[in-house]
């Protein structure tokens, strides 16, 4: 027998919104809306949410996580590698994922609901849907010069070397060599050294660091070296973006091999909690990844990583299976050649 009341306690709720039109009437209202707007104030409280919902999803055959997310969104399998294996610990991933999608100018804020709908994560639609709404209603206050551009906040967040479109990162390179982006500081440097060079080292490596430094600096041409804990104030109010910079001025980048440098490129997934007051073991990964990523750019030639092996260290190196960008290895006894090798490819260039 049915029961009239609880018949028009049925008719009275809501029913189940229709997510296919809900997304629709979205990507309609976000078309001219540039996804660097999740990046502003108004937008996080959407970013946090996707965030959360899509790298706390395993990637398995009922939901599609981040890492689908990141293909939908246009990424290489290299990027989505270096952020599973290079940025653990430093941010999420689908932040990573959303950071290089909005470096590109067509990057707009209805393609990351398209691609939701074909990861089939209505889910994450339902629950972004009332923070979209608000971020519409915000951007909707700015005036509008041209109806027909996309808007834009006034900055877009920079993103890493390595998930930069390639395309942009060749402008970038272009205006380096031209002279016209820059950091005043290392330009300046410079002009006083012969050569610069950037030490990477994991903690066991630190003291073979000073002393090849304080060679380094003795030298006539004197080299400069470019050490990240030296750098501490830079490094905490720029991270990434500063060891960016940094890594495309230098002259060489130069790896220190020893057992815990190898162990922490090897063991891509494991975080390494001693390390994170130690900001020169703590990038380790993140320079592996970059001067990984200039060597495939490169058409896979070497010319600016150079490694410097412990003499204690020789016969572990002598056996380990080495990217090959870390193949060019000078003993650390032989610095003097070393020095000169580097010295000599420098005025070459």
């Amino acid at each position: 027998k049915v029961d009239p009341e609880l018949e028009k306690l049925r008719r009275e709720v809501n029913g189940p919104p229709n997510l296919d039109t809900l997304a629709l009437n979205i990507q309609r209202a976000t078309t001219q809306i540039h996804a660097s707007y999740l990046f502003e104030h108004s937008g996080k409280p959407t970013l946090q949410k996707l965030c959360l919902l899509l790298s706390s999803t395993a990637t398995g055959k009922t939901y599609n996580g981040w890492q689908e997310f990141a293909a939908h969104m246009g990424l290489t399998m290299e990027q989505i590698r270096c952020i599973d294996y290079d940025f653990k610990g430093l941010q999420d991933p689908t932040y990573y994922v959303l950071l290089a999608y909005v470096q590109h100018v067509e990057a707009t804020v209805d393609k990351i609901l398209c691609a939701l709908q074909k990861m089939h994560r209505f889910d994450v639609i339902n629950q972004i849907k009332d923070n979209i709404s608000d971020l519409i209603a915000a951007i909707s206050q700015t005036p509008r010069t041209d109806e027909s551009s996309i808007l834009r906040p006034n900055s877009v967040p920079r993103a890493p070397l390595v998930l930069t479109p390639i395309q942009i990162t060749q402008e970038i390179q272009d205006k380096d060599d031209s002279g016209h982006i820059t950091q005043d500081n290392l330009q300046k440097t410079k002009q006083l050294y012969g050569c610069i060079v950037m030490l990477t080292f994991a903690a066991d490596g630190f003291e073979n660091a000073q002393h090849i430094a304080k060679i380094f600096r003795s030298k006539q041409p004197r080299i400069g070296v470019l050490i990240l804990q030296e750098q501490e104030n830079f490094v905490y109010s720029r991270a990434e973006e500063f060891i960016d910079d940094c890594f495309r001025q230098v002259n060489f980048i130069i790896p220190i091999l020893t057992q815990e440098y190898m162990e922490r490129i090897n063991n891509s997934k494991k975080i390494y909690v001693e390390d994170q007051n130690k900001l020169d073991a703590k990038y380790i990964k993140y320079i592996y990844s970059l001067l990984r990523y200039e060597y495939v750019r490169n058409q896979c030639i070497n010319t600016r990583v150079r490694c410097i092996v412990p003499d204690k260290e020789v016969y572990t190196v002598v056996r380990a299976n080495l990217h090959p960008t870390m193949q060019a290895w000078f003993r650390e006894s032989d610095i003097d050649a070393f020095v000169d090798n580097i010295l000599l490819q420098k005025c070459s260039r």
